[in-house]
Formats: structure tokens, C-alpha cells, sequence
């Protein structure tokens, strides 16, 4: 499998009280992210709030972004859950809709261990039908992928990349140098989009991409032919600015408001996320009205 580029980390379109999946909005959703040229889509993210949708919900969501794409992008599934058979009962999914790969996050909630790290990922994909990466977000799962360990982990057959969400630029760096050029490693820290481009990563899976998905496809062809500089001007006008206003806020909840802002109602967060304050929203549709005056992105 060949993989590189930006990669969306979708938000979830809900509507209604129960926050049902929308998916009139989900199929327009997707719909514009393919025509602003990105690299691939990941339904099922940590953005697209994963730990709150139902089986079902995980179902239609795939076969409603699979189906849309109708193989003109890559998709990675998001394939998350805390014990192995979940996560293969997701992964079955993912298949027969027709994704490409299932990121599998590391476990959360208990404590383990980097040898019940290895356990879970080697059950994983000892019994995956599709090819598996590896989702490392410490901050978030309270276990980190060691560097030894993805080391290990990417000599097994049907583990093929990392999306590192870490913030960490030097296990980012060691991670790249220290595995086969043929195992992906994907950048989920957008902040550090340029410098993990520097160090040879292979895309960028972007949570500003949702909302300004042309800004972020061009940032890594920009750099890719080789023209740093506005690779890094798009750093400086589009990113750093996303990332100053979203950082302290929950960031489904700021995606979605964002979204809606670009013309395309995708619903509120589903519980436990709160809904943005008046404020929150105030600032972030500052933030966002000071992007736009700084960068025009081609329609999408």
C-alpha cells in the first residue's frame, strides 16, 4: 500500500437532540474534502469523537464516507477500542466498506505495560484483514508506543505505518530513522508539520484540514516539489493561527463550529464534550475570520 500526503482526521456530522449521524451532511462533508485534494480520509478519529459512537454508528459512517469516495482517496478507519476482539469487530467493518487500513490507537483507561503493548498489537494484527497502523496520543491513552517497541512492531507483516500524535519532535525523528522505509509514518501533531516534513515523515494526518482541506493538501505538495517557502508560508498564515485558537478548546466541539463557519452545518459535539461557550465561539470565529483575510483558499 502506498501512503503519503494529508490526511483529514474527519469530525462526525450529528443532528437532532440524540445526535444521530447526519448523513446528508457527512456525504456533503466528504464530498468537499475529496474535491479540495486531499491525500486520504480517517473516519472514526479522535476528532470525529470515536469512544462516543455506537457499532452502527461506526458502520454508517464508513459505508457513507466509503461510499462518497468511491475509491478516488485513501481511507483509514479508525478502529479503536480497548480490547482486541472490539477492535477486529471494527476492523471487519472497515473492510467490508471498503477502507484501505484501521488505525488502531493504543489502549486506554488501564495501565499496561510495553510488553501488553505488544501483546494487544501483535493479537491485533496476527488476525487483521486489513493492514494496521499504529495510533500513538499518550497524553490521551496514558501509554505510550515506545520507540523500541514500534521498532518491533513494524518488522510484523500486517503493521505498516504509525500516526504519531505525540508533540514530540524527536520521537518523531527516531521513529522515522529507526524503522524501513517502507513502514508510513504519519505526523498528527499539525504544529509540526514542516519540521517532521524536514525529517522525512510521510504525510500529515491534519485536524485543520477539515476546515481549510485545500490550505493543508497544498502545504505538503508545496513542500514535496520543493518549495519550502510556501510550505512554510502556509505554516505560518493558516496553521500556527488554527492551532493558537483550538489548542484550549475542546477540539471536536471547535472543528465543528469551524466547519459550520465554511458553510456546512455538521451539528454539535456528542456527550461527554461540552458545547463551546458564547465566548469560545466569539473567539474562534475571530480566529477564523483572521485566517481567511490572510490566506484565500481556492473553492472547495
Amino acid at each position: 500500500m502506498n501512503l503519503s500526503g494529508t490526511v483529514v482526521p474527519m469530525a462526525t456530522p450529528t443532528r437532532g437532540p440524540q445526535r444521530a449521524i447526519d448523513d446528508e451532511a457527512l456525504r456533503e462533508f466528504t464530498g468537499r474534502l475529496i474535491d479540495a485534494g486531499v491525500h486520504g480520509l480517517f473516519p472514526g478519529s479522535s476528532i470525529g469523537e470515536f469512544p462516543s459512537l455506537t457499532t452502527p454508528q461506526h458502520r454508517e459512517i464508513l459505508e457513507t464516507v466509503a461510499d462518497v469516495a468511491d475509491g478516488r482517496t485513501k481511507i483509514l478507519a479508525g478502529c479503536c477500542e480497548t480490547n482486541v476482539s472490539a477492535v477486529l469487530e471494527k476492523v471487519a467493518i472497515a473492510e467490508a466498506a471498503g477502507a484501505h487500513a484501521a488505525v488502531v490507537v493504543a489502549p486506554y483507561y488501564l495501565k499496561t505495560t510495553q510488553g501488553g503493548l505488544e501483546r494487544f498489537f501483535t493479537a491485533v494484527a496476527d488476525q487483521s484483514s486489513l493492514p494496521v497502523m499504529l495510533y500513538n496520543i499518550p497524553q490521551l491513552t496514558g501509554n505510550e508506543i515506545g520507540i523500541e517497541l514500534v521498532q518491533r512492531l513494524a518488522d510484523h507483516d500486517g503493521i505498516v505505518g504509525l500516526k504519531d500524535t505525540s508533540g514530540d519532535l524527536t520521537y518523531h525523528y527516531r521513529v522515522v530513522e529507526e524503522t524501513p522505509e517502507e513502514f508510513f509514518v504519519f505526523q498528527g501533531a499539525t504544529e509540526l508539520a514542516t519540521a517532521s516534513l524536514d525529517l522525512g515523515t510521510d504525510g500529515l494526518i491534519a485536524g485543520p484540514a477539515n476546515v481549510f482541506p485545500s490550505a493543508m493538501a497544498d502545504l505538503y505538495e508545496a513542500y514535496e516539489r520543493g518549495d519550502v517557502a510556501e510550505a512554510r508560508r502556509l505554516m505560518r498564515v493558516v496553521v500556527a493561527p488554527f492551532v493558537s485558537a483550538t489548542s484550549d478548546l475542546p477540539t471536536a466541539a471547535a472543528m465543528k463550529h469551524l466547519v459550520e463557519l465554511r458553510g456546512l452545518d455538521i451539528g454539535g459535539p456528542l456527550p461527554p464534550l461540552p458545547e463551546l461557550t458564547d465566548e469560545e465561539r466569539a473567539s474562534l470565529s475571530a480566529a477564523y475570520q483572521q485566517i481567511t483575510e490572510r490566506f484565500s483558499e481556492r473553492a472547495v
